[in-house]
């Protein structure tokens, strides 16, 4: 739910938040991808639109690289499951997913350096490269902002 608020954001209403993605998917207003492995799903990645998304907007020297790109958000890969190629499959299915839809442009928000495997929920630049994106530009002190031209 963080990047589909454009205000405040409560991490620890668990509850809350789960039941306002609910609903955002129920009303179509919610976009991503889940991944399956073995039948037993293992990870996600959202995207969407800016409008869906608008919680980049007010990073430290964001400037879109277009105003009709969507944008990739937020990944997630459950522990046992990390380094097995599961992001790079979260990432070009949405990409796939994103084409059907007709998009045009997609945005990403990796982060560079050293972190924990739980910190990494936007990604890392090497794995948007792999998927085609380029680096535009910073996106505060470790965050890039990447971009990929569909059609």
């Amino acid at each position: 739910m963080f990047f589909h608020l454009s205000g405040g954001f409560d991490s620890k209403a668990y509850a809350r938040n789960r039941q306002a993605k609910h609903e955002l998917v129920k009303q179509g207003t919610a976009h991503g991808t889940i991944v399956y492995c073995g039948g037993r799903p293992v990870g996600s990645c959202q995207f969407g639109p800016r409008e869906e998304l608008p919680r980049i907007d007010g990073k430290r020297g964001y400037k879109p690289t277009s105003v009709e790109a969507w944008r990739i958000t937020c990944l997630f890969i459950s522990r046992g499951h990390r380094r097995m190629g599961f992001a790079n499959l979260a990432v070009t299915s949405s990409i796939v997913e994103m084409k059907k839809l007709g998009v045009q442009r997609v945005e990403a928000y990796p982060v560079e350096g050293k972190l924990a495997a739980s910190f990494l929920w936007s990604g890392t630049p090497d794995l948007f490269e792999r998927a085609g994106f380029a680096r535009v530009g910073p996106l505060g002190r470790k965050s890039w902002v990447y971009s990929l031209k569909l059609s």
